[in-house]
């Protein structure tokens, strides 16, 4: 039986901070000011505290507001220019192409954006099966329910789980997988099996 390899998306596969995560946070504070009738500094502080609280500001507006996934989705990821936005980590095709096994994409970002990254990149086809937060129901990690919910679908019972969202790793260490945390933290929680950079650094571990 082949390994499988569980991969996040942003920040994992490609840097998402420099360029897109910024304009994907301001069109978040447009829409939730327009939508709850707020300031855009109230509607940021907002933005900020469901991502805290629950791994995913669309979870809290949902949750909290009653606000339509879709559409909330559709407004904030339907970037411009995605070509010059999208910064795929050093080496990633050859990496991907050199790990064994099968591989999964695991994202709480939404399908249309995932695909886009993942072709810009060029490692779509490398992947067996990608899973985004509409395939959740809209439920993020690293919710148990949501974790627990992708590993029946893709009938994993072990693999490696790499993420640099430490308490998504928690949360796939509790399903018994191993964990591989992308960082330059220096802590190293009890959780995490192993600590890397950048994912390239998979080829030597």
């Amino acid at each position: 039986m082949s390994t499988t390899w569980i991969f996040d998306l942003d920040n994992t596969l490609h840097d998402a901070e420099s360029k897109i995560f910024p304009l994907v946070n301001t069109r978040m504070n447009e829409y939730i000011s327009s939508y709850l009738d707020i300031s855009i500094e109230d509607a940021s502080e907002l933005r900020q505290s469901y991502w805290v609280t629950y791994g995913a500001t669309l979870k809290g507006l949902i949750k909290h507001h009653n606000i339509n996934p879709i559409d909330f989705l559709a407004a904030t990821h339907d970037l411009q220019d995605f070509n010059n936005l999208v910064t795929p980590e050093i080496n990633l095709k050859e990496t991907i192409s050199k790990i064994k096994g099968r591989k999964i994409i695991y994202t709480n970002a939404p399908k249309n954006y995932t695909h886009r990254i993942l072709k810009i990149s060029k490692v779509y086809e490398m992947f067996d099966e990608v899973f985004t937060i509409e395939d959740s129901d809209f439920i993020p990690k690293p919710n148990q329910g949501s974790m627990a919910f992708f590993l029946k679908k893709y009938n994993i019972k072990e693999g490696f789980f790499v993420d640099d969202i430490k308490e998504n790793l928690k949360t796939a260490k509790n399903f018994g997988l191993s964990t591989i945390w992308i960082t330059d933290e220096k802590i190293y929680p009890s959780f995490i099996d192993k600590k890397i950079e950048k994912v390239s650094d998979l080829l030597t571990l």
